[in-house]
């Protein structure tokens, strides 16, 4: 009698694998989308504005021309120039400015 179950070793394998790897799949699907959603409107509201160095106690600038950093969701880390070295730790939720040399916005990502 044949039983699919089984595997070559005779061992059932565990039912909930599948389901754990469905439900990490659904959770990174939905992250990837936040994200997205997320690049999309910082995309919108910074690139080509020129970036402001914030000093202690300044107001939040974020307008047509310009913002700084009391305007920017936490966390968050500005690239200054086209080839910054960056720290390649997984914070999926950092929100990544990067500026030309002239200090506008060129890109926004979140990795």
């Amino acid at each position: 009698m044949s039983n699919s179950n089984v595997t070559e070793n005779n061992s059932v394998p565990d039912p909930t694998s599948d389901e754990h790897m469905q439900l990490y799949l659904e959770q990174q699907k939905k992250e990837k989308e936040v994200r997205e959603t997320l690049t999309k409107e910082w995309t919108e509201r910074l690139v080509g504005k020129k970036y402001v160095e914030h000093k202690e106690g300044d107001e939040a600038i974020l307008d047509e021309h310009a913002f700084s950093e009391a305007s920017l969701r936490k966390p968050f880390r500005i690239l200054k120039g086209k080839n910054v070295a960056m720290t390649m730790d997984y914070c999926t939720d950092r929100l990544n400015v990067r500026l030309d040399d002239n200090g506008v916005c060129t890109e926004v990502f979140f990795v």
